[in-house]
């Protein structure tokens, strides 16, 4: 089967049996799950815990995972815009310890699923926050979503333009220091977790 095809059908797979309807690739609901996605969660939760090289393949295939869905759902430019890796995974490990014995895919798939409301729909230049000699790489689009968040929580005042200046700077320490977050200025994943 060509690439796109198959990741289209299993993005689609997924995204109805997520919703209960059993549908996959043949007659009798059932597709092949390939590589790390196969492991039970038990053995995600074991591999996190030791960071040993089986969770390196996990990382690995959910960011596969993440590229196929990118590729093959509509209206999908990045299912999950500023969320790092290390973030996601932490997200799976707290849904595979509700069921253990449910597949890492699973887990992946409705984690994945509760970011389809923030995804990004369109390209979005990447923008850079730079807060004395640290920096963070961004989209525009989600600096515009950062300001429209602060400027609802009362730290910023502007126009939520996409640009990461000295005034979203000083918004961000406000919101960081009223979560008692480490105030650093930046959109790092804690900070943006809180957020949006």
């Amino acid at each position: 089967m060509h690439v796109p095809a198959l990741a289209s059908s299993l993005a689609a797979a997924a995204l109805l049996l997520a919703s209960g309807t059993c549908f996959a690739a043949d007659g009798e609901g059932r597709f092949m799950v390939k590589g790390g996605g196969r492991a039970s969660c038990q053995t995600f939760l074991t591999a996190q815990q030791a960071r040993n090289p089986e969770f390196v393949s996990l990382a690995g295939w959910l960011d596969g995972y993440l590229t196929a869905l990118n590729q093959s759902e509509t209206a999908t430019y990045d299912i999950a815009p500023w969320q790092g890796t290390e973030l996601l995974l932490a997200a799976i490990s707290s849904e595979c310890r509700k069921d253990p014995a449910q597949s890492f895919h699973t887990a992946a798939f409705r984690v994945t699923e509760s970011l389809r409301g923030a995804r990004l729909i369109e390209s979005s230049e990447l923008v850079a926050a730079t807060v004395g000699e640290q920096s963070v790489v961004v989209y525009r689009e989600v600096v515009k979503r950062i300001q429209q968040r602060l400027k609802l929580r009362g730290h910023f005042a502007g126009e939520p333009g996409g640009d990461y200046d000295p005034a979203t700077i000083e918004a961000m320490k406000a919101f960081q220091a009223a979560k008692k977050l480490p105030v650093t200025g930046l959109p790092d994943q804690v900070t943006l977790a809180n957020l949006l």
